[in-house]
């Protein structure tokens, strides 16, 4: 009987394992690893014949248990329902309801705080609304900061905890590279040295993160053209125009001729003539007609 006893104990500390393993809160995973701790202990009672004192265990074991299985259900349904804010949001900034959309994104983070989404949508919202406001000193972007950091704090842990050079963690640091550059550039606002040196440590991390990513170079260039650093700026420029050109990134000959005279405008702060002459003649035959006076400035 006793033999048989242990036996579906083990089973139960099996299934105790299984739960700890898909628990993500860690007051949860807590929880559990106490319960099957108090079931180890009440297997050892029940092995040395003290079975008042096994019964206690296994009661108290099983108690903690069900308090944490129905913790795990009422997180389970927060987080099904905090997902559905967020895609009643989605489509509700599709159709310019902003206003709406941010009370819907409150209440979803309201119930799963580690909801990315969520947070990224909000962080979008708090950035239009600010930049609607007429006068720059009145514009406040902390709310907005502290959204995408704690964004980048979630994603940075479930960097953290897949296994290397998996497609997940890729997936991540991708996702953790696009959050971080929407920071850069938020912080990029303020209009300030300490501001533009911390926008470059954000499009660094982000670089670091994705290296594939153009706009962590297209960036970090405009902050270190801020800073007054245009070997660094010319640098990125170049790399992000590589990037775009390998993956044949789609883009109007405006735009890219805009680019191009960006670069040779670099390159005139370097005294580089060859290569400003150069970035403004691909500009210039882009149709971009400013890139003319370089060109008549620099020509060889």
């Amino acid at each position: 009987m006793k033999k048989t006893i242990i036996s579906h104990l083990s089973f139960l500390l099996l299934a105790i394992s299984c739960l700890t393993c898909q628990v993500s809160l860690a007051q949860s995973v807590s929880d559990t690893l106490a319960v099957r701790r108090l079931m180890e202990e009440g297997i050892i009672k029940l092995q040395n014949n003290e079975l008042r004192q096994a019964i206690q265990l296994f009661d108290q074991g099983r108690e903690m248990l069900h308090k944490t299985a129905v913790a795990i259900d009422e997180r389970n349904q927060a987080i099904i329902t905090s997902n559905q804010f967020t895609r009643d949001a989605e489509r509700q900034i599709q159709q310019g309801n902003l206003e709406s959309a941010f009370e819907m994104l409150n209440k979803a983070i309201e119930l799963n705080a580690d909801n990315v989404e969520a947070l990224k949508f909000r962080g979008s919202i708090r950035l239009i609304q600010e930049q609607q406001k007429p006068r720059a000193r009145d514009r406040d972007y902390i709310g907005l900061i502290n959204d995408y950091t704690n964004a980048i704090r979630i994603v940075d842990r479930k960097v953290n905890t897949s296994p290397r050079n998996s497609q997940e963690r890729k997936e991540y640091e991708r996702e953790k590279a696009k959050i971080l550059i929407n920071r850069a550039y938020v912080k990029m606002q303020a209009n300030r040295t300490a501001a533009f040196n911390s926008a470059i440590e954000d499009y660094t991390e982000a670089i670091r993160s994705d290296d594939q990513n153009w706009d962590g170079f297209l960036g970090r260039a405009v902050a270190y053209n801020k800073i007054r650093d245009n070997r660094r700026e010319v640098n990125d420029y170049l790399r992000a125009i590589d990037l775009m050109q390998r993956y044949d990134h789609k883009m109007s000959d405006q735009d890219w001729g805009e680019l191009y005279l960006t670069v040779a405008q670099a390159y005139v702060n370097l005294r580089d003539n060859r290569n400003a002459f150069e970035y403004a003649t691909r500009a210039f035959n882009l149709g971009n007609h400013d890139a003319e006076r370089i060109m008549l400035r620099n020509r060889p």
